[in-house]
């Protein structure tokens, strides 16, 4: 079982890896103030498709690497959605304050996890790649 949990786990993160550098580039055009509509039709999907994959995780993982792995992984599909969700919302809000638009201005990114999510991904290939 555990196999098959590494399986899914490394599957997500590779998934998730790529949803992060879309929400990257998300991020960057949030933080340049481009088009609200264009840019929360864009987010929407990415922020929906983080929140399921938080679902998708297995839940009982019996190796405790695997388990701590996949708890780390739900902190960060939620961060990336929340940091996205909360973007968006300061885009929309933006043009209420200097402080709002330079506080837009400052975005950078997904931050601190998605650096752990690059550092689980290669964990678990590393794992699934070596001699049993």
């Amino acid at each position: 079982m555990s196999g098959d949990d590494r399986g899914v786990l490394l599957a997500l993160t590779e998934e998730a890896l790529e949803l992060q550098r879309d929400g990257e580039a998300l991020m960057t055009e949030i933080s340049g103030e481009g088009p609200l509509g264009d840019l929360a039709e864009r987010g929407g999907p990415l922020i929906s498709r983080f929140e399921a994959m938080r679902r998708e995780l297995p839940s009982s993982c019996r190796d405790p690497l695997l388990r701590s792995a996949a708890e780390v992984l739900d902190m960060v599909f939620a961060n990336h959605a929340m940091a996205l969700n909360a973007a968006l919302d300061l885009l929309a809000v933006s043009w209420r304050s200097e402080r709002m638009r330079h506080e837009l201005h400052r975005l950078e990114g997904l931050g601190r996890p998605a650096m752990w999510l690059q550092t689980i991904h290669a964990e678990l290939a590393e794992e699934l790649e070596a001699p049993a």
